[in-house]
């Protein structure tokens, strides 16, 4: 029988045990949150079979996955390395920046011990181990960077996610970086900043953010995630972040430039690249 401990049951945990507890593998689930709440509900329902503490149970896991926000992924890795561990066990994480947890992990990996780079391209505004859902992942990206694991334990916990169907991606920890940053975080940043805008522009209207219809709560939907996790995530992947913010700021004022001297072509050109970019994503989508 494997042993899978997870440490953080939030909404990521959570939705990994639901899935592994799914799979034909079906492993035992050690499950390690400080939340009373959220453990006592997850036992309740069966989607962990034991509360632990992560360095107390750490050595009766075969696969530990590290499911908090970075900052404390870093932390944990720090004391794996000089934990009592089983000599085949595969130690791996699904923080969403890459680099920093890497280089956190070469004590553990010196010790021979297997460490894994994981993340799952998945997730919700909502938080909690109670907005978990089985489909969370489905058909979604999951990304590997590669770090002292064997193909067998690799393999191993590809088995204990397939009802997910994800398509694995293996990449370098700076280009995970970098994409994530394009693609997740900076987005994030400007979902949450198009909100606190309008809620400072509208802040004495009568009417202000209660007019607002579909458009801005889809492109804002992602502002409603946890600041807490977001802070860890702009900490640790500041560079990538910054960068690309930079190249966003110009793009905002060549566009308002456009708008001011009335060029209809600019314009025009700006929304019809992007509206061609977003179709080509739906096609793609529509073909997993």
């Amino acid at each position: 029988m494997t042993t899978v401990l997870i440490s953080g049951l939030g909404l990521i945990g959570s939705s990994l045990a639901r899935i592994m507890k799914q799979s034909v593998v079906q492993p035992t689930i050690l499950g390690d949150d400080p939340n009373d709440d959220t453990s006592q509900f997850l036992l309740g329902q069966g989607i962990i079979d034991e509360r632990v503490k992560l360095l107390n149970a750490a050595s009766r896991a075969d696969i530990i996955v590290l499911a908090g926000p970075v900052s404390v992924i870093i932390k944990q890795l720090t004391q794996l390395a000089t934990a009592d561990l089983k000599p085949d066990v595969l130690v791996t994480d699904v923080g969403s920046t890459k680099m920093q947890v890497m280089a956190a992990s070469k004590p553990l990996q010196q010790r021979q011990i297997a460490f894994m780079g994981g993340h799952p391209m998945a997730g919700s505004q909502q938080t909690g181990a109670r907005a978990g859902r089985e489909d969370l992942f489905d058909n979604a990206t999951y990304f590997i960077v590669d770090g002292s694991q064997t193909p067998a334990q690799t393999a191993q916990f590809k088995a204990c996610l397939a009802p997910a169907g994800l398509r694995w991606v293996t990449v370098p920890a700076v280009a995970h970086d970098g994409l994530v940053s394009e693609i997740s975080h900076v987005p994030h940043v400007l979902a949450a900043n198009l909100v606190n805008t309008a809620d400072h522009q509208l802040k004495h209207d009568a009417v202000g953010l209660s007019a607002a219809a579909g458009g801005f709560k889809s492109t804002t939907r992602i502002a409603g995630a946890d600041p807490t996790m977001w802070t860890a995530i702009m900490l640790s992947n500041s560079e990538a972040i910054s960068s690309q913010l930079t190249t966003y700021v110009e793009q905002l004022k060549q566009i308002q430039a456009a708008i001011d001297t009335h060029d209809s072509a600019k314009i025009y050109q700006f929304f019809a690249h992007a509206k061609a970019v977003r179709e080509r994503l739906d096609q793609e989508e529509k073909k997993q």
